[in-house]
This record gives structure tokens, sequence and C-alpha cells, in this order.
């Protein structure tokens, strides 16, 4: 009978191998992109509209974890229902436009120091608004790419470093989840890195291939990439 370890490390080698592979396949891409023509113009609009809401779908999970979490599970009600129970909502949730934002997610006092930062008496979970940090970092990055292009003194080399500065950073953060003794600084870090990384790759493969569908492959890796990260995430608290 399969044990559950043997699951999670069954699971693991599924998340590498198709990490793996699907860097492999984009970083072909960058010298052998596949045939597909598109106007410039409409190709980057059309990639930074992707990419975009992508960032702003996260974005909002981050901000409005409730309505997120109860379209994907009922619990979710209960958890909030503890959160004001122990009168905490002034530190760990804040009441907007009749919304209640749940910015501090790890009631026990031993995850509150390793996943939460405290910001004016309030906490944060360091993870969730490292992400958001780097989405709108991201967001900006791709937005003023496509309304400006790619300053013409910048070196070609330069365009590869960026795209593998942005694996390197998408590699550490798919590999923080599995390290347990963290601090929270260093996963918000992780996870603002993270994010920033796959704009760099996204970027970088949008400038050596000008081709649609490569633009594209790099963003389905980042959405399998974030639900990965979660899923880790989730994992390890089990």
């Amino acid at each position: 009978m399969t044990t559950d370890r043997e699951k999670h490390v069954a699971y693991l080698a599924f998340l590498l191998i198709v990490s793996v592979v699907g860097l492999a396949i984009s970083t072909s891409m960058l010298t052998n992109p596949p045939f597909f023509f598109s106007a410039p113009d409409y190709r980057r609009i059309l990639m930074t509209l992707v990419y975009d809401a992508v960032c702003i779908t996260g974005i909002l999970a981050v901000l409005f974890p409730v309505p997120c979490s109860r379209a994907l599970a009922g619990s979710t009600g209960a958890h909030l229902s503890s959160i004001e129970s122990a009168q905490a909502l002034g530190i760990r949730a804040t009441r907007l436009l009749g919304l209640t934002i749940i910015h501090g997610h790890h009631l026990s006092e031993s995850e509150l120091k390793k996943h939460e930062l405290l910001v004016r008496g309030r906490s944060f979970c360091a993870t969730c608004y490292g992400s958001l940090t780097g989405a709108v970092i991201s967001l900006i990055i791709i937005t003023a790419f496509t309304v400006s292009g790619w300053p013409g003194w910048i070196r070609i080399y330069s365009v590869y470093v960026a795209y593998y500065v942005g694996v390197a950073a998408v590699i550490t953060g798919l590999l923080q989840p599995l390290m347990t003794d963290v601090d929270a600084k260093t996963r918000f870090a992780s996870a603002l890195v993270f994010v920033v990384g796959t704009s760099l790759m996204l970027l970088a493969t949008e400038l050596l291939t000008a081709n649609l569908l490569a633009d594209l492959f790099v963003v389905l890796l980042v959405v399998f990439w974030l639900l990965s990260r979660i899923s880790l995430s989730n994992r390890n608290r089990l």
C-alpha cells in the first residue's frame, strides 16, 4: 500500500520532471522558435494581456482570499470565524469597502514568527505579500516594455542574462517551500524574486524569439509553477 510519504515524493518528482522538461523546451525555443507569424505590436499586446491577467488574478487572490477560497473550498468561513472570535481582526484582517481582507493566515505563535511579517501592529503573510509585490513589479516591467519597447543601447547578451537570471529566480522560488526552517523575511524575498523572475523569462523570450507561441508557452509554465508553489506550500503544512 502506498504511504503518504511515497505519494509526496512521487508528487515532487512529477513537479520536478514537468518543470525540467518545460525549462528545456523554453530554452530550446530561444534559438529554434516554432514557426508562427504574428505582427509585433499585436503579439506583444496579447502577450501582455495574458500575463497581466495571471498577475492580476494572483493579486486579487492575495487581497481577497475569502471569496477566492470559497470558490475553491467551503472551509474559509470557519477560518474567518476563528479569526474574529479570537478578536484578532485588527491584527490579521482588515475591513475594506465591506469586504474582509485576511492578510495574516497563520494563527499559531510558532507559525507567526516563520510565516508572518509584522508591520505597524498588523500581521501579513510573508509569502502572499511577497508574491503580490512581485506581481506588481512584473506588471510594470511587462507593460512598460510593451508600451515603450526595449532600449536600443542594451546589448543582446544582456537579454540572455535576464533569461537565465529569471530561471535561477524561479528555481529558487520553487525550492523555498521545501525548506522548513526559513524566516518570514526570506519567504517574502523568495516569493518576490520568484514572480519577478517569471517576467524576466517572458521578456527575454519575446525579445529573442519574436514568437507568440514561445511567449504563451512561458506564460503556461508560469501558471504551472505558481500552482505548484502553492501546492508545495500547502502540502508541507499537512
